[in-house]
């Protein structure tokens, strides 16, 4: 799809200066378009959307999959995600393309069949691409790809995000704003976030939530159950979510399971503090009390302390924790430094 979250935003950020682009790239989606799809076209991109169920099960996929290939005649074909992995790779493979690239976006939660399933399909890429190196390990261990066949590449953040913005803003209305953007899904764990959130003894204090999903209406449900609907603000799928990180206080990432964490990144580039999960690829970015606050997904009361241990911070020290954030990542998750990891990967063929 073209409408999935951080993948989504990859997309719009790789291409935000097509004029710095190598190669010709055209992009498809077995299932949906969405705000990604309209984005890349107006950039002059080329897009094919299936409009198919792109489940794993559905194998006639192969078949769509396969003659959009032999259309388009690519040199490489890079594959994101667990169903167009399968029916990409498979297909790109039947269809004699020179060169094929897998990407896995998060840390799968495989079956041991899965695993062999994909262990299979992997076998007929010439890369992998892991976005944090606790993707690449996690696959690696249960025997998906070899360490040779995995690379790791970053997410990217864009530079638009930055612009305009008050890295420095005042705070005039006393409102300290927490802010989660993401889908509203169980693995995010945006529940606990809730929970430990009404049980802050603040009154000027804010939870803002960005994002759509599954759980959205059990979460409403909870925060009238918590009396909270006058603090806790659901403000849906944002196509720039930028706005909303630029006036946070507070960044909080509680997922279960992390791959990256691209919105965290996004808040440090803005100098916006940042408390976050302590799994998958979030270490890698983040240190505890360095550059932000890790905690245990797991625990509510670890992330209601480390809650209340930031609002106790003066707003310099929370400042400077931010600052040191923004000076970690700020050359590190460049879009330039992604395009010329993908480039020079795309080069090897």
């Amino acid at each position: 799809m073209l409408d999935f979250g951080g993948q989504e935003k990859k997309y719009i950020s790789f291409t935000e200066k097509p004029e710095s682009l190598k190669y010709d790239y055209e992009f498809a989606a077995i299932g949906f378009g969405g705000n990604a799809e309209k984005t890349l076209i107006e950039r002059g991109f080329k897009v094919h959307i299936l409009n198919r169920n792109f489940s794993i099960k559905d194998l006639s996929n192969i078949w769509a999959v396969y003659k959009l290939i032999k259309k388009v005649k690519p040199d490489v074909v890079h594959t994101a995600a667990a169903e167009a992995n399968f029916h990409g790779i498979i297909t790109a493979k039947l269809a004699g393309v020179k060169y094929i690239i897998g990407e896995e976006i998060g840390i799968p939660n495989h079956s041991s069949l899965a695993q062999k399933i994909f262990a299979f399909v992997y076998r007929w890429a010439d890369k992998v691409i892991c976005v944090s190196q606790s993707v690449k390990d996690h696959l690696v261990k249960t025997g998906e790809i070899s360490a040779e066949k995995g690379v790791v590449i970053y997410n990217p953040v864009s530079v638009n995000l930055v612009e305009g913005s008050n890295l420095d803003k005042a705070n005039t209305d006393k409102v300290f704003k927490i802010v989660y953007v993401g889908r509203l899904e169980k693995v995010k764990n945006v529940e606990s976030l809730v929970r430990a959130f009404s049980r802050l003894e603040i009154e000027n204090i804010a939870l803002i939530l960005v994002g759509d999903g599954r759980e959205r209406e059990n979460l409403e449900i909870l925060v009238n159950e918590l009396k909270l609907s006058d603090k806790v603000r659901f403000e849906g799928f944002q196509s720039d979510p930028g706005k909303y990180l630029k006036e946070a206080d507070l960044y909080v990432l509680p997922s279960y399971s992390e791959g990256f964490g691209i919105a965290a990144v996004e808040a440090m580039f803005l100098k916006v503090p940042v408390l976050a999960t302590v799994v998958g690829g979030v270490p890698e970015f983040v240190s505890h009390s360095e550059n932000g606050w890790l905690f245990d997904p797991n625990s509510i009361e670890d992330l209601v302390r480390k809650l209340r241990k930031i609002l106790s911070l003066d707003d310099e020290e929370r400042k400077a924790i931010g600052t040191k954030g923004f000076e970690d990542v700020s050359e590190r998750f460049t879009v330039e430094k992604y395009i010329e990891n993908l480039e020079q990967l795309y080069g090897n063929k």
